[in-house]
């Protein structure tokens, strides 16, 4: 099956209720039909898209259904979302930003962004904006027109009061990125889903690049 699909979700649940690895092993068969394929078609279908964004973009990473061990804390061994994401070689840059897919019971999730900024790389990008860059001019024009909501950790107190509310928004962040959550499950195990996103994440190209501007990377031959 390359679709999601409820028995998808249901089965993801079980798992980590029961989290049984005899269970699992013996569910192996549902697991590559129901997650591993729709997963592995997703990832396919939007790295097309992804790439004619940023051709540097070559490294695909679909999550496992189980958990670390050493991070449990108390939570099932198998976890109930899978994701996938789609960045630049890791030698090639300092923080570059990376799109990504996630699905689970509670919905969809996907955007871009710079989850983990190296040092520099938040106040390089407020000086940017600072400065009138028309990369973030075309960024926020893009954030505006789409259905993405930007993401990131805000400081308690504003650091800069006297900014119009639109820089604001990115200026009071500690980290930066962009997602949309998505419940409409008709939508969701559509055989079109993915290049619904693949269209979005393209519209959203400039938001991509001027944090790519920003994300103090390497240059590449």
């Amino acid at each position: 099956m390359d679709t999601f699909s409820a028995a998808m979700l249901d089965l993801m649940t079980e798992n980590a209720m029961r989290d049984d690895k005899l269970w699992f092993t013996e569910h192996k068969a549902q697991f590559a039909e129901l997650v591993t394929a729709p997963m592995k078609h997703i990832a396919d279908a939007l790295l097309p898209y992804i790439q004619s964004i940023d051709e540097h973009i070559d490294k695909v990473h679909i999550s496992r259904i189980y958990r670390d061990t050493r991070f449990l804390n108390g939570r099932s061994r198998y976890r109930e979302n899978m994701w996938v994401s789609f960045g630049r070689e890791k030698d090639l840059y300092k923080a570059p930003p990376a799109f990504y897919f996630d699905i689970s019971p509670a919905g969809a999730e996907y955007g871009c962004g710079c989850y983990v900024p190296p040092d520099g790389m938040m106040q390089l990008l407020r000086e940017t904006i600072l400065a009138g860059d028309p990369a973030f001019i075309k960024a926020n024009d893009a954030l505006a027109a789409s259905a993405f909501e930007l993401y990131g950790d805000k400081y308690k107190r504003s650091r800069y009061p006297d900014a119009p509310e639109e820089q604001r928004e990115w200026l009071e962040r500690k980290n930066i990125g962009v997602f949309r959550r998505r419940t409409d499950w008709d939508t969701i195990f559509s055989e079109g889903f993915a290049d619904e996103i693949g269209k979005e994440f393209t519209a959203a190209a400039p938001i991509y690049d001027f944090i790519l501007k920003t994300a103090l990377i390497k240059p590449v031959s």
